[in-house]
């Protein structure tokens, strides 16, 4: 039996958490269906492998690169060429597929959602980048432009599509966009964590990693910290992220310069290179309020790092104990005094992290992602 066509869209590959679970998305895919990407760039392959943990061979995965794929103006409009683009190159495949958000492809698709800015509505509610460049006369004007050009295809994925939340937060925002019910997968956690070292001989330190953006908020868990160590003056921060050339990471450095008697700077680690500052650190810290899933504490978890948290967003249904979750600096502070004053705190929780990681295993979510494939296809 001749193999179905399946096409994966997403405009640009970066290196986080939406595209390593697309990554691992078409590990899944290749062996029982002809894969094609659609994409203005950003694919490297062997770069993809190595951040992903994944094994892919080039051959298996045919490249559709969009217009104007190598320029770097221009992004609004080049965006609404790429998604007029993929409508007309979906009608050749058995089924299309978004990595990520959602795309107009004025055919049956699955849209997985790696955040809740998936259109103008949401934007607007939690003022995303996409939001505030539209702000302003000029701006407003060329949005505008760019979403003529993208155009419509008159088929409305929300009412039609089959729609995959990265977490139950996630799908319960977006559900009043959809008219069928949202499933949901958590994304998979690369990384071995075959041997953590034990709590014992681990760091009175704690670690984040992510992307240095302002949505992340840096600076209120290094002021977290900051009060924290008025009482534990022992405890270190590492910081694992990439900084950009622009003004929050240049305020985030700033800070960190500040403070680098405590702050150790690692910018962007993959792969064994994390996994081994992860592995001496007993615990995790996150400030975004309005994460969709948190990759970055799913890993935490894996390597048996105990994440404070949020309250709000996606991240407490990750750890499952209210214990871990704040909702002000106050609260963070008094949480985690509670948590590093107890060596039974501490060791109950870190035995709950290695329950907790088989959730977020490769196998699961690849076996998972071929049955809804499979199903959507039938």
């Amino acid at each position: 039996m001749e193999k179905k066509r399946i096409l994966v869209g997403h405009p640009y590959w970066g290196r986080g958490g939406a595209e390593i679970a697309a990554m691992w998305m078409l590990q899944a895919l290749i062996s029982d269906f002809h894969v094609a990407i659609v994409t203005r760039g950003g694919w490297d392959i062997t770069e993809l492998n190595h951040v992903a943990g994944t094994n892919i061979p080039a051959s298996a995965i045919d490249i559709q690169h969009a217009p104007f794929a190598n320029s770097k103006i221009f992004g609004a409009v080049l965006l609404g060429y790429f998604s007029r683009f993929c409508r007309k190159i979906a009608p050749a495949y058995d089924l299309c597929i978004t990595a990520s958000r959602v795309i107009d492809w004025g055919v049956p698709a699955i849209h997985f959602l790696s955040d809740v800015t998936w259109n103008h509505a949401l934007q607007k509610k939690f003022e995303s980048a996409e939001y505030l460049a539209r702000k302003g006369f000029v701006r407003n004007i060329y949005w505008r432009f760019a979403d003529l050009i993208s155009g419509e295809s008159g088929r409305e994925p929300g009412k039609n599509d089959v729609f995959v939340a990265n977490s139950q937060w996630t799908a319960k925002i977006s559900e009043e966009f959809c008219t069928h019910k949202i499933k949901v997968l958590f994304p998979p956690v690369p990384g071995r964590f075959l041997l953590p070292l034990p709590w014992e001989y681990r760091d009175s330190a704690f670690v984040c990693l992510g992307r240095i953006s302002p949505e992340k908020n840096i600076e209120q868990l290094i002021e977290i910290l900051e009060r924290v160590r008025e009482k534990h003056s022992e405890i270190i921060l590492h910081l694992i992220g990439k900084f950009n050339d622009d003004e929050y990471s240049r305020k985030i450095l700033e800070l960190c310069n500040i403070n680098k008697d405590w702050i150790i700077v690692h910018n962007g680690l993959y792969g064994n290179a994390k996994e081994e500052v992860l592995h001496r650190c007993r615990y995790g810290i996150s400030a975004c309020s309005r994460e969709a899933f948190g990759i970055a504490t799913a890993e935490m978890i894996k390597a048996g790092v105990i994440p404070f948290v949020p309250l709000e967003g996606a991240q407490r249904e990750l750890l499952e104990d209210e214990r871990l979750c704040y909702k002000s600096v106050a609260d963070a502070e008094n949480k985690i005094y509670t948590v590093m004053d107890s060596t039974v705190y501490q060791t109950q929780l870190h035995s709950k992290m290695h329950y907790l990681a088989k959730c977020f295993t490769t196998d699961e979510f690849c076996s998972k992602v071929r049955l809804l494939v499979q199903d959507t296809l039938s």
